[in-house]
């Protein structure tokens, strides 16, 4: 998602995270059984599907630390600020659910199987942060570079077009309505499907898999005039 690969230093260079287009929320569904948010960004590689031994669990829903908690929230928040939302409330409940389709270590949207959420997923090897996590979501809003081949299809515009409003990681992370925050993330192997694997550098490590639940979900058809300033 930017011009350039993300080589960190001493590794095999690394294409920057892709965005697969997401999903809308049809109108008529109500907040309470509505599809969490179909979004995916994708960073690369491996073979093989295990978690990492877990450390304890924290008190804040997730594994996540209070840094890890507070670097969640900084990478949203400073991003919202820019765009007239408020900042965004760390939920226990929310980076609860997160932590259970983390640790499961399959690169897919939960489906609604946690709630009534929006979701947000990303992966990468290596120093993949959780800044870089969210700033491969946040960097969508001018739709970057893709280093990788997409359908024409892919729905993601060179920008965001309030004229003709596109779903995309970028638009949940700003949407107005959409006040708690809650995350999580496993260190996997092999998360990536077999038709991804062809357009990425293999490159051995874990895998950092990122996931964010977000509450109210955003993305609504028929809403995003009033829910994401540009």
């Amino acid at each position: 998602m930017c011009g350039h690969p993300w080589a960190p230093r001493g590794r095999v260079p690394v294409p920057q995270p892709l965005a697969l287009p997401p999903s809308l929320v049809p109108p008529q569904w109500p907040a309470c059984a509505s599809p969490p948010l179909l979004t995916i960004a994708l960073a690369l590689f491996l073979a093989s599907a295990t978690a990492l031994p877990h450390k304890r669990q924290e008190q804040n829903g997730s594994r996540a630390s209070t840094a890890d908690v507070n670097a969640y929230l900084a990478g949203h928040n400073t991003v919202r600020a820019k765009h007239g939302a408020v900042p965004l409330v760390w939920s226990n409940t929310l980076a609860a659910a997160a932590q259970v389709w983390a640790d499961k270590c399959v690169f897919e949207h939960s489906g609604g199987t946690l709630g009534p959420f929006g979701e947000n997923l990303a992966a990468g090897s290596g120093d993949f942060s959780i800044a870089a996590g969210v700033k491969a979501w946040t960097d969508e809003a001018t739709r970057l570079q893709v280093p990788l081949p997409l359908p024409a299809d892919d729905g993601l515009t060179e920008d965001y077009n309030p004229a003709n409003p596109q779903p995309s990681h970028f638009t949940q992370v700003v949407w107005k309505a959409t006040t708690l925050l809650g995350c999580a993330v496993a260190a996997c192997d092999g998360i990536f499907a077999p038709e991804f694997i062809k357009y990425l550098t293999v490159v051995q490590g874990k895998a950092q898999f990122y996931v964010c639940e977000y509450q109210k979900q955003g993305n609504v058809i028929g809403a995003f005039a009033e829910n994401v300033q540009v």
